[in-house]
């Protein structure tokens, strides 16, 4: 299947290429409006190269576009992918607003067409390992513990800027949001607590959330742009606790170890090196070959839901008064 790149980001030259290039796509037409003379190629791969959206999804005769912007462009980007007929993936965020997501997946069906969100995390099978060790044991996960924060960005990166749809709750708030589909049975939460921390400038560069699911599980997770590296999740239940590093972004050339806890037995398990981002481009593609899509659309419009309600209940904080001391 050939694919078309919209933009050429960090995140599409390091991850996006490559995984394609593994799976044995041979045809990338890539379009960049800001480092069109320095567009490569992964080897043995051939293609187009463009420096304008419009005239690349004009002339590309790609089936699929990825669209690997900045966040405030993705729903555009995604409209004149689908208007054109192209099966449609694009980073996370897809969209800024659950109705613009609403709206471009109403759009997707009509056409008889793909749109999937690439919150690729999820895809590794180390999702599907953490899940066979509860079910071996007869349990199921109870508590959800997660850290995804680093150190602040150079100073011009997009992630600052709003217009851009930069911030945390927009660039972090993916992987909050998702880990009760991932690891809860595809719970939604009963209720969001969010709570700004930090702030850079006209955006907020870290949170803290504790998210309630039905039969009395939960989630607290801390994210941002403002401490040392940490990447951690922690899955618990009655006797058993799995403990992941890398837990959100798992590099493709290692193996992942996860540490098992079992009442007094303590363990590792090792995950083989998988490409995150090629298991979902494996989804995609068969999806596609299949007409059989429509779970991805699902998928992506349940997560901006639950996003939506994270920043809703950011922007309405309930700040302790001095008569409840």
């Amino acid at each position: 299947m050939k694919v078309l790149l919209l933009g050429y980001s960090s995140l599409a030259r390091r991850r996006v290429l490559p995984a394609l290039a593994s799976l044995g796509v041979r045809d990338i037409d890539i379009a960049s409006v800001s480092r069109g003379a320095d567009v490569a190629l992964p080897p043995g791969v051939t293609g187009r190269c463009y420096d304008d959206y419009r005239v690349a999804l004009a002339r590309s005769d790609a089936a699929l576009a990825y669209v690997s912007t900045v966040n405030s462009t993705h729903e555009e980007l995604a409209e004149r992918a689908l208007e054109r007929g192209l099966h449609v993936a694009v980073d996370k965020p897809a969209c800024l607003s659950v109705e613009a997501s609403r709206r471009l997946v109403q759009l997707a069906r009509k056409r008889g067409l793909c749109l999937a969100e690439a919150t690729v995390y999820a895809y590794h099978p180390l999702y599907r390992e953490v899940r066979r060790i509860f079910g071996d044991a007869g349990r199921a996960p109870t508590r959800l513990t997660a850290a995804f924060s680093f150190p602040p960005l150079p100073a011009d990166n997009y992630r600052y800027r709003a217009a851009l749809g930069g911030g945390s709750l927009l660039d972090l708030g993916p992987y909050a949001v998702t880990l009760g589909r991932v690891l809860l049975d595809g719970a939604a939460p009963e209720s969001i607590a969010c709570r700004v921390v930090e702030r850079a400038g006209e955006v907020e560069s870290s949170f803290s959330v504790l998210m309630t699911f039905p039969g009395g599980r939960s989630l607290v997770g801390h994210y941002g742009m403002t401490t040392a590296y940490q990447n951690r999740l922690d899955v618990l239940g009655p006797d058993v606790v799995v403990t992941i590093d890398r837990a959100f972004s798992p590099p493709a050339d290692l193996p992942i170890q996860l540490g098992v806890a079992e009442r007094d037995r303590r363990r590792t398990v090792e995950v083989p090196a998988a490409d995150s981002f090629a298991e979902f481009f494996r989804c995609v593609f068969g999806a596609i070959a299949r007409g059989e899509h429509d779970e991805l659309a699902a998928t992506l419009l349940a997560d901006a839901a639950v996003l939506n309600e994270l920043r809703r209940a950011a922007a309405t904080p309930v700040p302790l008064t001095s008569s409840a001391l």
